[in-house]
C-alpha cells in the first residue's frame, strides 16, 4: 500500500474513541462505516445495528471525512449505545487520500474482528442483514460475502431508472476489463459486503473512489465467495456522493487495476489503430477518386460501397499488424480466419456504442461535448484492446471458483 495509508496514528485524528482495546478484545464483527456529512443518519444507523446484532460483541468503526458536525454527533451518541464499541477516525481534508475506498481501508487497518462488514451510513444498506452476512461467511467458510443488488430476489428502489442503467453500464465495463476475476459475482460494484480480513492483502491496496469491492476482487482473485440478495432502499437523509468526479475516478481505477503504470502491448495496439485511420482515409480517397466509382453509381450507393471497401481494407491492415506485432508471442487457440472474423465484428460493434457513451457523458454527467467525444474514443480503444487481449488472442482459460448465492 502507498505511504499515505501506512501510518494511521500520524495521519489521522481520533476525536473520540469508546472502549480500550486490550489483546483479549476480539469482537464478532467490525462494521466499517465511511461517512461524509451524514450527521442526520448516525443515530438511526447505530440504533438499527445494535438491535440487529443484540447479544453479540460488535465494533463500529466510523472513518469520517465530513465538513459538518458528523464527528461531534458520533461522539455524543457513543455513550448511548452500550451494546456497541464505537471508534471514530476523523480525516482532515489533507489526509482524505483514496476517497471512500481509502476510508474503508483505513477502517480495516484498525478493525479488531476477524470479519469486517463495509456499509454506507445512509441506511440504503439495511443493518438488519448483518447477522445473515456473518452467518453465511461462517457456514460457507467464505472469505467474502457480497450483498447483491443484482440477484433475482434483490430490489433497487434506491436507484431511479437512469442511475440503475448507468450502474449496470459501469458494471458491464468492469466485466470487460476483468472477465475472469468477476465471473460469478453478480454485483461487483456494491458498497455492502463482508470480508475476512486475514484473506486479503490490505497493505497493497491502492483505493481510488467508491468501488473498493472491485479492487478487492481483482487483487485477491482466490477468495472463497458467497452472495445474499438485499433490498437497496431509499436514502434516509443526506445527499448522494455520486458525481462526474467519481465517474472519472472509477475509470482511473479500472485502468490502474488492469494496466498498472504501463502496458507496452497496449501502446502498440494504439499505434496500430492510429495507422488504420490513415489506411482507411487513403483507400477511401483511392476508391472514390482514382477509380471514379461515383459516376458509375448513384451518390448514395457509391458512398456506401467506397466506405465499405475502406473499412475492410483498414480492418484487414489492423488485423495483420495486430497479429504480427501486438500479439505475436501468443499461442493461437483458434484459426486465423476465425480471429479475423471476430476482430472485424468487434470493431464494427464497438462503433455502435460510441453515440450512447457520448450521450451518457454529455447529457447525464454534464461533460463538454468535445471532452465526451475524446473519452468515448479512448474508452472504445481500451475496450477493443481488452476484447482482443482476453478473447480473440486470449490466453488459455482456467477454471474459476463460482459464487454461492444464498436465498
Amino acid at each position: 500500500m502507498s505511504n499515505e495509508f501506512s501510518s494511521l496514528e500520524s495521519s489521522q485524528k481520533k476525536p473520540c474513541e469508546k472502549g480500550l482495546f486490550g489483546t483479549a478484545f476480539e469482537p464478532a464483527l467490525s462494521v466499517i462505516v465511511p461517512t461524509k456529512n451524514e450527521s442526520d443518519n448516525i443515530e438511526m444507523l447505530l440504533s438499527r445495528i445494535q438491535k440487529a446484532m443484540a447479544g453479540n460483541s460488535i465494533e463500529v468503526v466510523f472513518v469520517d471525512d465530513s465538513s459538518d458536525d458528523t464527528s461531534d454527533v458520533i461522539c455524543k451518541l457513543s455513550d448511548r449505545f452500550s451494546g456497541l464499541v464505537i471508534t471514530l477516525l476523523h480525516r482532515p481534508p489533507e489526509q482524505q487520500t483514496g476517497g471512500l475506498g481509502g476510508a474503508v481501508i483505513a477502517g480495516m487497518q484498525i478493525a479488531h474482528a476477524p470479519f469486517a462488514c463495509v456499509m454506507d451510513a445512509d441506511l440504503q444498506h439495511p443493518p438488519e442483514l448483518l447477522p445473515q452476512l456473518l452467518a453465511v461467511a461462517e457456514q460457507k467458510k467464505a472469505d467474502l460475502v457480497v450483498a447483491s443488488r443484482r440477484t433475482a430476489e434483490s430490489q433497487v428502489s434506491g436507484l431511479n431508472l437512469m442511475r440503475n442503467l448507468i450502474s449496470r453500464g459501469l458494471d458491464g465495463i468492469a466485466r470487460i476489463f476483468f472477465p475472469k476475476q468477476l465471473r460469478g459475482v453478480s454485483d461487483p460494484l456494491t458498497g455492502f459486503f463482508l470480508v475476512r480480513l486475514s484473506a486479503i492483502d490490505i497493505e497493497h491496496m491502492q483505493p481510488k473512489g467508491f468501488k473498493i469491492l472491485l479492487e478487492i476482487l481483482v487483487r485477491n482473485p482466490n477468495l472463497v465467495k458467497a452472495e445474499i440478495p438485499f433490498h437497496f432502499g431509499l436514502r434516509y437523509a443526506g445527499k448522494s456522493k455520486a458525481s462526474t468526479k467519481e465517474a472519472i475516478k472509477y475509470f482511473s481505477l479500472l485502468w490502474a487495476l488492469r494496466f498498472g503504470d504501463s502496458d507496452f502491448r497496449f501502446i502498440k495496439f494504439v499505434v496500430v489503430g492510429s495507422s488504420g485511420i490513415l489506411v482507411n482515409s487513403a483507400v477511401l480517397a483511392l476508391v472514390s477518386d482514382s477509380l471514379h466509382i461515383y459516376p458509375l453509381l448513384t451518390a448514395a450507393v457509391g458512398i456506401v460501397i467506397s466506405t465499405a471497401i475502406a473499412t475492410v481494407a483498414s480492418t484487414t491492415w489492423n488485423f495483420i499488424l495486430t497479429e504480427w506485432w501486438v500479439f505475436n508471442n501468443r499461442p493461437n487457440p483458434t484459426g486465423r480466419l476465425k480471429r479475423y472474423g471476430l476482430f472485424f465484428v468487434m470493431n464494427t460493434v464497438a462503433l455502435l456504442f460510441r453515440d450512447p457513451i457520448i450521450y451518457v457523458l454529455t447529457t447525464l454527467l454534464g461533460m463538454y461535448l468535445v471532452i465526451s467525444n475524446i473519452i468515448s474514443l479512448a474508452l472504445l480503444t481500451v475496450l477493443r484492446y481488452l476484447l482482443a487481449d482476453g478473447f480473440i488472442w486470449g490466453k488459455s482459460k482456467s477454471k474459476d471458483s463460482q459464487v454461492q448465492i444464498v436465498p
